[in-house]
């Protein structure tokens, strides 16, 4: 308990130094190397998301809760110029295991990158997109498709107008770590905004994951109603213990205009069971945000996602968002429940590093994984920060 205390406040010091206005100048000076030649470079990076939730429970009890949400610490850097590295550790971390993207990657051909280790497949704009950078506290119902980090190889490629990443994958460090081996994917994504102008963009995407299982590989699908600390998942496919192979689509889509933004995606995932019939569950959003202090919409066209809002106000930049999201997973045999949300966020971009977010979270489950129909009101609030 003292080490994980010592570490809390080491990091969150060290965060709020780096995003001190005058500081932070001098703390990435300090926290970063570049040789003369510039072949060698070395960063320091650290996130840490704290959250308070409260909770208008239904059927389910929910306690209200505060906890650390993020507590991320690593470092990234160049070798020869070509050659990348990258690690990250996430003490709070609960999906898959703590070690974040730890990948070595080559990328000495033009426009085109090849990286191996722990990575995020290729797979939605929201996942691919920071949790540092999206316009809510969490991701949308939706994302419980998103494999997010595995082991890989993953390649990329880009032009002024598209880009493409693909790859091999097998299982989580979780798994590895747990003795629970036996999953294969092949995983693939390309994007294209054919509108790219400074305040005006268009994106458009599709991705695809196809995973293999082996004998005694088990799939779960559940998720928490858009809120971290309720601990409490009212829709949960259970166990599946019989499945041959997941086929899962997405479909993304995303128009900016100077400080609007309208995004939504649509995702489906297909079962081949052995013994069972085969059934497909279906999520997607949609959502608005609107920063009033009039900064834009940052898009990296070469990964396809979103960066950080830059506030040009040193009292920094407020941000409106509104979110509609929804999660199918009864079919078949299958009776996991399904839910409806509606989601309001207000952001306070203190700094480009620094965060403050609430969110109100109207959750309606009809049904739950228990049949049961039943309706909760969330309000939750964070603060970020980052280096």
């Amino acid at each position: 308990m003292h080490s994980h205390t010592t570490y809390t406040s080491t990091l969150l010091a060290l965060a709020l130094f780096a995003t001190t206005s005058h500081a932070g100048n001098a703390f990435q000076e300090a926290t970063s190397f570049k040789s003369e030649d510039e072949n060698f470079t070395f960063k320091l990076k650290g996130r840490i998301h704290a959250d308070a939730a409260y909770y208008d429970d239904d059927v389910t009890e929910i306690d209200d809760e505060e906890e650390l949400r993020r507590l991320r610490a690593g470092f990234s850097g160049t070798v020869m110029k070509d050659w990348t590295y990258s690690f990250n550790y996430d003490t709070e971390s609960e999906v898959g295991y703590r070690i974040k993207g730890a990948n070595i990657g080559y990328k000495g051909f033009d426009n085109f990158k090849i990286s191996v280790g722990n990575l995020q497949q290729p797979f939605s704009l929201e996942e691919l997109t920071s949790s540092n950078h999206i316009p809510f506290m969490e991701r949308s119902l939706s994302n419980v498709f998103a494999p997010s980090y595995t082991l890989g190889l993953l390649v990329k490629t880009w032009g002024k107008h598209w880009s493409f990443s693909g790859g091999y994958f097998d299982d989580n460090l979780g798994d590895r770590h747990n003795d629970n081996e036996g999953s294969h994917s092949l995983a693939a994504r390309v994007t294209f905004n054919p509108i790219d102008k400074k305040r005006f963009k268009v994106h458009l995407g599709a991705s695809t994951v196809f995973r293999n299982l082996d004998s005694g590989q088990t799939v779960s699908y559940s998720t928490r109603p858009e809120s971290y600390p309720a601990n409490t998942k009212l829709l949960s496919t259970g166990t599946l213990d019989d499945v041959d192979d997941i086929k899962t689509y997405g479909l993304e889509a995303a128009l900016i205009k100077g400080s609007w933004l309208l995004q939504g995606e649509l995702m489906r995932a297909e079962l081949d069971r052995k013994t069972n019939a085969d059934p497909t569950f279906d999520g997607g959003y949609i959502q608005s945000s609107w920063i009033i202090t009039g900064e834009r919409h940052r898009y990296s066209g070469k990964n396809g996602s979103f960066k950080q809002i830059k506030p040009k106000s040193p009292y920094g930049a407020v941000e409106l968002a509104v979110r509609y999201s929804t999660l199918d997973l009864e079919d078949k045999t299958v009776n996991g429940g399904e839910e409806d949300n509606l989601t309001l966020g207000v952001n306070w971009h203190i700094n480009k590093n620094m965060r403050i977010m609430a969110n109100y979270v109207q959750a309606d489950a009809s049904p739950n994984s228990d049949g049961i129909d039943e309706d909760i009101d969330i309000l939750q609030f964070r603060f970020q920060a980052y280096f």
